[in-house]
Formats: structure tokens, C-alpha cells, sequence
């Protein structure tokens, strides 16, 4: 199984194996990440905007260059996860500034289905909404199937 990150900027998104993370407004939004101040920050593709959305130091951060998950059909699922506990097949998303890894997280908020990043050591899953960053200690977290194994995204 090939995971992989494309890079891409100003609202592009990858029209074959880009994984969706959930939905807002009515638009998709995909998995993706950036690169800011130091960090590598699993975030979210809102397709009808020009950037990434990352939540940072308690902001809903835009970031014009970015990279977009790609994935095989069947390969990836989401799981239920909390307190900021993954499972040994979670998808890296990327890391702290200081070098802790970050996962890939979702979670429902104010009818929307948004991703983000779960950092481990805080207990949450940290996600962009709104301007701010907002965090919920329940969260569902993007994992590799096993055998190719399709758990339903």
C-alpha cells in the first residue's frame, strides 16, 4: 500500500485518490498538511478556497502551499479514538517544531465533519473552524487497513 503527499498551492486539490476527510458548507474537504513555523501540521483542503486550513497556536491558520494525502481505494479508514490515543497503523501526519508526531484526527463540529491533528501528549485533536482552534478529546483517527481491508471512510 503507496501513501503519499502531493504538493500543490492556491486551492488545488489531486482529482484521483485525494482523501476525503469529511464535508463543510456542502463542500469537500480533503486530507492535507503544511509546513509552518518549524512544524509539519496536518490540516484541511476545502475545495472551493486557496488554502489549506491548519489548526496553530489557537488559530485557524491559511497556508497557500501545501501537500495533499493521496491514497488506493480501500486503503485508509477512520476509527473512533480519545485522549489523544492512536493505534499503531494511524496515519503520520507530521510533527511539532520540537519533534513529536502528529496523526491524522476528525471530528463532527457545528454540522461539519472537519480533519485536523491529533497531538498525542496534549490528549485532543486539535482542528481549524471558524478563525480559532477548537479541540475535542473524542475524535476519529485515519488509520491503514490491514491486508487492504476496507473499514468504510
Amino acid at each position: 500500500m503507496s501513501l503519499y503527499w502531493v504538493p500543490k498551492s492556491n486551492g488545488e486539490y489531486v482529482e484521483s485518490g485525494g482523501v476525503h476527510a469529511g464535508t463543510d458548507s456542502g463542500n469537500e474537504l480533503f486530507v492535507a498538511r503544511a509546513y509552518h513555523e518549524g512544524a509539519v501540521v496536518p490540516g484541511k483542503l476545502h475545495v472551493s478556497h486557496s488554502s489549506v486550513y491548519i489548526p496553530y497556536n489557537m488559530a485557524e491558520v491559511p497556508v497557500q502551499n501545501y501537500e495533499v494525502l493521496v491514497a488506493p481505494v480501500g486503503a485508509l479508514s477512520w476509527i473512533d479514538g480519545e485522549g489523544g490515543g492512536v493505534p499503531s497503523n494511524a496515519v503520520v501526519g507530521g510533527q511539532t517544531n520540537d519533534g513529536e508526531t502528529l496523526y491524522i484526527g476528525r471530528v463532527v463540529h457545528n454540522g461539519t465533519v472537519t480533519v485536523g491533528k491529533i497531538h498525542p501528549s496534549h490528549g485532543v485533536c486539535y482542528f481549524p473552524y471558524g478563525g480559532e482552534e477548537l479541540n475535542s478529546n473524542l475524535y476519529e483517527v485515519l488509520v491503514k487497513n490491514a491486508f487492504g481491508r476496507h473499514l468504510g471512510l
